[in-house]
């Protein structure tokens, strides 16, 4: 009888989806376009995406010009807060070529950022930087690095 019931309470997906592409736009103008290689859509009083496999998010300016992109191996995305959860392999590059990597990044669509509490590390084109905490417009142009543990400056004259 317990194993009929674990099996009713288990969350199956309500449709699966292969090789996706999500485009968010604000009047009529692309923002974003996620692509994943697969999603999973949960409904119920947890409404949620759950992307496998590897993702995409590419970010637009007004203008339509692409500003950053981030990939992942694995997300959440909470149909009703906004908030998309990245974990495994975090990379955002920068359209200037700065690269952020860290196990975790939460991406909030409403206000148009990206966070993590996490480790973090960026290069520049001039340094590396190391953070627990980061905080960032979704187009990764302007940051800030919170409890910052260390800066590597690299030479470029250094073989």
């Amino acid at each position: 009888m317990q194993e009929i019931q674990d099996f009713i309470n288990q969350e199956y997906p309500v449709e699966t989806i292969i090789n996706s592409e999500l485009i968010y736009s604000d009047s009529a103008i692309v923002r974003v376009v996620l692509n994943a290689e697969k999603m999973n859509r949960y409904v119920g009083e947890k409404s949620f995406i759950e992307i496998s496999d590897g993702l995409v998010v590419n970010f637009y300016n007004n203008y339509g010009n692409k500003e950053s992109e981030l990939t992942a191996v694995n997300a959440i995305i909470n149909e009703v807060t906004g908030l998309m959860e990245a974990k495994n392999k975090v990379k955002i590059i920068s359209k200037n070529g700065d690269v952020l990597q860290t196990e975790h990044l939460i991406w909030d669509q409403k206000e148009e950022k990206i966070f993590t509490d996490d480790f973090v590390q960026i290069t520049t084109s001039s340094e590396q930087i190391y953070g627990e905490g980061f905080e960032s417009n979704q187009d990764f142009t302007k940051y800030e690095i919170k409890k910052v543990s260390g800066t590597i400056l690299l030479d470029e004259d250094y073989d």
